[in-house]
């Protein structure tokens, strides 16, 4: 209908103006001391959790990756989701980081520090933005849901910190659209290993 259709323009249209809105403004909650060039142990009694999203050209699909460790470092749970859409990035990153908090829940842990190397994302939950399009209503509910969580931080980290999620992401068609891990999937155990150096 076109109606449907001029809104689904619209959203589109606000996604891609908030995005780049925040990339050109100046103001930043992420300095270059801040970020992290190499995956860290959280503190203890914390879990950390690293979150990616991966699009598999030709195959239509989107995956999202969580990955659970704790503050020695070792893997507690991780999953992995597709959906046979294609998304925008910051979007996919939006689901994934609210798919891990739901998961965070789901698990009862109460203490946890979320990482994603999509600074655009980071940037609009710390701002706390609100909005009509589809990834600002994605934002709201992390927001929501993590309004009732005390003990949580939102990182940004780059990409070379975040790579056990970003594997993941990418291996996650090789499996059913929803797989959750309970021991270390074969694909990470080399990447666990090196970063526990």
């Amino acid at each position: 209908m076109p109606h449907q259709i001029g809104r689904y323009a619209f959203d589109a249209w606000n996604d891609w103006y908030s995005v780049h809105k925040l990339q050109s403004n100046s103001v930043s909650e992420t300095t270059e001391a801040d970020l992290v060039i190499r995956w860290e142990k959280p503190a203890l009694g914390w879990v950390k959790c690293n979150v990616d999203v991966a699009f598999v050209s030709g195959s239509e699909r989107t995956s999202v990756r969580l990955c659970f460790r704790d503050s020695s470092g070792q893997f507690m749970a991780g999953m992995t989701q597709w959906q046979q859409t294609v998304i925008s990035s910051v979007e996919g990153e939006a689901c994934a980081l609210l798919l891990a908090r739901e998961e965070a829940r789901h698990r009862g842990m109460d203490r946890v520090q979320f990482e994603s190397d999509s600074k655009v994302l980071i940037e609009v939950i710390h701002m706390k933005r609100r909005g009509n399009s589809e990834f600002l209503s994605i934002v709201q509910d992390i927001l929501s849901l993590m309004s009732s969580f005390l003990n949580f931080e939102v990182k940004f980290v780059r990409r070379q910190a975040n790579s056990v999620a970003h594997t993941l992401a990418r291996a996650a068609n090789s499996w059913d659209s929803f797989h959750r891990f309970e021991n270390i999937p074969l694909c990470i155990e080399h990447l666990l290993v090196n970063e526990m150096q």
